[in-house]
C-alpha cells in the first residue's frame, strides 16, 4: 500500500472519529452560542479532510483551470454569483486550495443549520455525514449551491413572515451559482405537503426494494434525452464535450468501462443486497423515533424519496446530484434511529446488532472506493501536488477510455 493511501485512509478514520466526538460535545450544548463554538470539532476535521484534497474527480482540475482564468469578469453569464465569486477571489489572490476550502466549510455550516432541530442525535449524525456527501468530493459548483438551499431551507423551516423572504433569497443565491439547482425549489411544496404524514413504511420498503433489485441502467436509456436538455441549462459538471457525451450515453456506461472514474454503474448484487441493508431498519423504525421531533416526518419522507430515487437517478451524473441531494437526510434520519435504537433498553441485542449492521452498510461505500480505486491520484492532498497546480483531467478520460 503505497503512503499515499495509507495517508488518505487514516486521515478518513480520522475524520470520522473527530466528527463523532463533535457531535458528542455538541449535543450537550444548550446555547446556540455554545452550539457554533463546539462546532469546531466538526469544521476541522471534515474542511481538513475535504478541503485540502489535490487533483480528486475531474471537476476539481476542472475548476481549478476555472478559477485561474476569472481574473476578468465575464458578464455574459447565468450563474454570476458563481463567476463573480471566482473573479473576487481570484482578485484579491485567494489560493485555490483554500477556495475549496471555503466551500467545504460552507457546505458544513449549513448541514449544521439544519442539524440544530435535532441537535441530541449529533453524535451519530455528523459521522454518516461525509458518507451521504460523498459526492461532495466531485460535485463542487453543485453542493455550494445546495448549501445555499439548505440555509433557504432552513428559514423555510422557522415558518415566519421575514423566514420566508431570507429563504427565497438564499434559494435564489443557490439558482444563481448552479442553474440546475432551480429543481430543488421544490423543496418549498414538499415543506407544505411531506410534513403531515409518514409515508407508509411498507409501501417504501417494497418501493425501495424494487428500485434498487430491479432498476437497472439498461431500462434507463430514455433519460439520455431529458440529460442532453439539461446539460444545456448548465447542470454539466464536465465542460468537456467528447466526455460528457460517454456519461450522456447510459449504453456505453453499461458496457463501456466508464464507471470507475464516474461512480455509474450496474451495481452487482452484494452491493444491492449492502444498499438495501443499510436503508431497511432506517425505512422500518425511524417514524417511530422521528414523530418526536418537530420536523422528523418531512426529512423521513425527503429521505425515503432519495433512497428510491437514486437507483433511477445514479445512472446519469447530472440526475444523480439530485437523489444525492436528498439523501444528506439520510444522515439526518438514520442518526436519530441509530442513536434511538442503540440506547433504547427496551430493544433486544438482534435489533441492536441489525443497527449496527445497517451501519457499517452505510459506510460500504467509502470502503469500497479506498480499496478499489487503483490509482493514487485520485487521493492526493496538497503537500502530494510535487509542485503541480491539477491533475491533469486526460488521465481520468483516459482511464474511463481505456477500459471500453
Amino acid at each position: 500500500m503505497s503512503t499515499i493511501r495509507l495517508i488518505y485512509i487514516l486521515l478518513h478514520i480520522l475524520e470520522i472519529c473527530l466528527l463523532f466526538v463533535a457531535g458528542r460535545k455538541m449535543s450537550q450544548t444548550t446555547t446556540d452560542k455554545e452550539y457554533w463554538k463546539k462546532s469546531l470539532w466538526a469544521f476541522v476535521p471534515y474542511v481538513f479532510v475535504l478541503g485540502l484534497r489535490f487533483g480528486h474527480n475531474i471537476d476539481w482540475n476542472y475548476y481549478c483551470r476555472a478559477y485561474a482564468r476569472h481574473d476578468i469578469m465575464d458578464w455574459d453569464t447565468t450563474e454570476p454569483l458563481f463567476d463573480y465569486s471566482f473573479y473576487i477571489l481570484n482578485s484579491i489572490g485567494v489560493p485555490y486550495f483554500v477556495v475549496i476550502s471555503l466551500q467545504v466549510a460552507f457546505f458544513m455550516y449549513s448541514f449544521l443549520l439544519i442539524c440544530k432541530y435535532f441537535k441530541n442525535s449529533l453524535y451519530y449524525i455528523l459521522p454518516l455525514l461525509p458518507v451521504v456527501a460523498q459526492s461532495n468530493d466531485n460535485y463542487i459548483r453543485w453542493y455550494w449551491a445546495v448549501s445555499f438551499i439548505l440555509i433557504g431551507f432552513y428559514w423555510l423551516l422557522q415558518n415566519k413572515k421575514r423566514g420566508y423572504i431570507t429563504s427565497l433569497l438564499f434559494f435564489i443565491a443557490g439558482v444563481l451559482v448552479h442553474n440546475g439547482a432551480v429543481i430543488l425549489l421544490l423543496l418549498i411544496p414538499a415543506y407544505y405537503f411531506f410534513n403531515k404524514k409518514f409515508f407508509s413504511v411498507k409501501l417504501s420498503a417494497i418501493a425501495i426494494f424494487i428500485s434498487v433489485f430491479f432498476v437497472s441502467i439498461a431500462i434507463m436509456s430514455f433519460i439520455n434525452d431529458i440529460a442532453t436538455y439539461l446539460y444545456l441549462l448548465g447542470g454539466n459538471s464536465i465542460q468537456d464535450a467528447d466526455i460528457s457525451k460517454y456519461l450522456l450515453k447510459v449504453n456505453d456506461i453499461t458496457t463501456g468501462g466508464l464507471s470507475d472514474a464516474t461512480g455509474i454503474k450496474e451495481y452487482g448484487i452484494l452491493t444491492k443486497c449492502i444498499i438495501y441493508a443499510s436503508f431497511l431498519p432506517i425505512i422500518i423504525y425511524a417514524p417511530k423515533y422521528l414523530v418526536k421531533y418537530k420536523f422528523g416526518i418531512l426529512f423521513y419522507n425527503l429521505f425515503v424519496i432519495g433512497a428510491f430515487l437514486n437507483p433511477f437517478f445514479s445512472t446519469v451524473e447530472i440526475f444523480d446530484r439530485y437523489s444525492k441531494t436528498l439523501l444528506i437526510f439520510q444522515a439526518i434520519v438514520a442518526g436519530i434511529t441509530y442513536y434511538a435504537l442503540l440506547k433504547d433498553r427496551y430493544k433486544n441485542e438482534i435489533f441492536k446488532l441489525l443497527c449496527v449492521f445497517s451501519m457499517l452498510c452505510t459506510f460500504y461505500p467509502f470502503i469500497r472506493y479506498t480499496f478499489l480505486t487503483k490509482h493514487d491520484y485520485r487521493m492526493m492532498y496538497i503537500w502530494d501536488a510535487g509542485g503541480k497546480e491539477y491533475v491533469d483531467t486526460d488521465l481520468y478520460i483516459l482511464d474511463m477510455l481505456k477500459n471500453r
